[in-house]
């Protein structure tokens, strides 16, 4: 259910959200608030994110003008794209790792981005000290903090991986099981690194002696990281990727996120006339997944770091690219046809996001992340810090654009958006939940623009999910019709969750803030 507030709202963790509305009711911005709300995640959802994790994108509207923060990670000096022993590889199915050491332990970590992001965050948009925002996260690690029921879930679901890491099993289990309901966890170690990076500030983390300890770890078992990967890396000021959608301004992180292919499905999606089938339900849901493959068949054949690789982004977005897809996406619609496909792996993920804003009106949208769940599921002895699995956002095997080189960035399934219209801040909204993010964001989008429905419908009505494949999710709301008409256009039904977890705020004509968190996950709204 959404809720209005007046002043500021938050939609993020609900385990964390108090973080950020304290900061707001002490004079903080949108940035300081969603810093903190951030940092203490970070602490209390380790399956989600860390100060180990690989990065994120923080899409911020101040003072009348959107900017984005890439701290999204880079591969390590010594990586390479024949790094990995690839047991599997096609063009349809994509690759499989011997052992899957890409993706867990420490052959899976790259230069960690979160706490170079959020400490720019605030030093070029914030009011308060880098301290101050941490100061919650720091008392979460000395005092301890009641487990969540989701912690609980996730160390159950994962617990057999969790046992693999002794460090790991020690941080978050409790005698080697998942902890009870009702469960204090608390990680005094990491509290100590947090104390020592308010103190030295983030260079202690990247280049003094928290680093030296970090690296040796990693090289000690066999990880690529070296100082110097550590201490060259850098978040970024980049220019935000922007669209038009029915009298909208849309305006995202650029690559290596997602949001091209977010912008690419909302414009699509107005060509394609959508709108005229949103009282059939089985038609729209055919509607959706059309447009959501398309996106994805793009992502897969040129999406990669455009630092290192040429990406036509031009043309993809142009009028002519987007114009013709829509007009095919129409016919596939109104004679239940299906496109064509590219089938790819499927990746789980660890993803967190918090939207933001204040009493002046400026609005942050922020998603940061460990990778897969609990990231490569290791932990540094005596720090508490559990590192991420960015390497796993790469396609391991070689000569693709998302191949692995040094120094190179992944393709990351981020989409923190920010919304104008008449050049005014409308609504911050993001998502977290793997490759979902993308595709759930645009069902939204889709239906509050293009379908004109309210907010609160728009987040809460069921969702289809598929990535360019023979294959669709779809949740169980739909219906029956809807999932019948598509295995008779073409489509194979297949089991799974269907749903990112969304979160936004809109400004409504009024200039009350309408917050509303995904009825998927438990929790509330918060804001003054």
């Amino acid at each position: 259910m959404a809720s209005i507030f007046e002043e500021a709202a938050v939609v993020g963790l609900p385990e964390a959200d108090v973080a950020a509305v304290n900061v707001l009711k002490k004079g903080g911005n949108a940035v300081d608030a969603a810093v903190a709300a951030a940092l203490l995640s970070c602490v209390v959802m380790p399956h989600k994110v860390g100060i180990g994790g690989y990065g994120g994108m923080l899409v911020v509207h101040m003072s009348g003008e959107t900017n984005c923060i890439d701290f999204n990670t880079v591969a390590p000096a010594a990586a390479s794209g024949t790094m990995y022993n690839v047991s599997r590889s096609d063009g349809r199915f994509g690759s499989v790792v011997k052992e899957r050491v890409n993706e867990i332990g420490y052959k899976a970590i790259s230069v960690p981005g979160v706490l170079g992001g959020l400490s720019m965050a605030l030093e070029k948009f914030g009011k308060f000290s880098l301290a101050d925002t941490l100061a919650p996260a720091i008392r979460a690690c000395k005092n301890g903090f009641r487990v969540s029921a989701e912690y609980i879930q996730a160390t159950q679901d994962n617990l057999k991986r969790i046992q693999m890491f002794p460090e790991t099993a020690k941080l978050l289990l409790e005698d080697n099981e998942p902890p009870p309901s009702g469960y204090r966890a608390s990680n005094p170690n990491l509290g100590k690194i947090l104390e020592q990076i308010a103190a030295k500030g983030v260079d202690e983390f990247y280049k003094g002696r928290l680093a030296d300890r970090i690296v040796k770890n990693i090289q000690d078992n066999g990880g690529l990281i070296t100082k110097e990967d550590m201490a060259a890396y850098e978040a970024r000021i980049v220019d935000p990727v922007h669209a038009s959608c029915m009298g909208y301004d849309l305006y995202g992180a650029p690559l290596c996120s997602s949001s091209i292919s977010l912008l690419q499905m909302c414009r699509i999606a107005e060509v394609a006339e959508l709108d005229l089938w949103a009282r059939d339900a089985a038609r729209l849901a055919h509607g959706m997944t059309e447009v959501i493959r398309a996106a994805w068949l793009d992502r897969y054949r040129h999406f990669g770091d455009p630092g290192l690789i040429d990406v036509p982004l031009s043309t993809l977005m142009s009028d002519v690219s987007i114009g013709a897809t829509g007009i095919e996406i129409s016919n596939h619609i109104s004679e239940g046809t299906r496109g064509q496909s590219l089938l790819r792996p499927l990746y789980s993920g660890g993803t967190t996001h918090i939207t933001v804003v204040d009493r002046d009106r400026n609005m942050v949208s922020l998603t940061l992340t460990h990778g897969p769940t609990y990231g490569s599921y290791v932990t540094l002895p005596r720090m508490g810090l559990l590192r991420n699995a960015g390497m796993s956002r790469f396609d391991p095997g070689p000569g693709l654009k998302n191949s692995i080189a040094p120094g190179k960035k992944p393709i990351v399934n981020m989409c923190p958006t920010i919304i104008l219209r008449d050049g005014k801040p409308c609504m911050t909204i993001g998502a977290s939940g793997g490759t979902r993010i993308p595709s759930s964001l645009f069902q939204v989008l889709a239906r509050r623009l293009v379908l004109a429905e309210d907010l609160e419908w728009a987040v809460g009505a069921p969702r289809v999910h598929s990535e360019g494949n023979e294959w669709v999710m779809m949740e169980e709301e739909f219906g029956q019709m809807a999932p019948d008409y598509l295995e008779t256009v073409g489509y194979t039904l297949r089991k799974g969750r269907a749903s990112a977890h969304v979160r936004a705020i809109e400004i409504t004509e009024s200039n009350q803030l309408l917050a509303t968190l995904d009825p998927r996950i438990r929790g509330k709204e918060r804001g003054i």
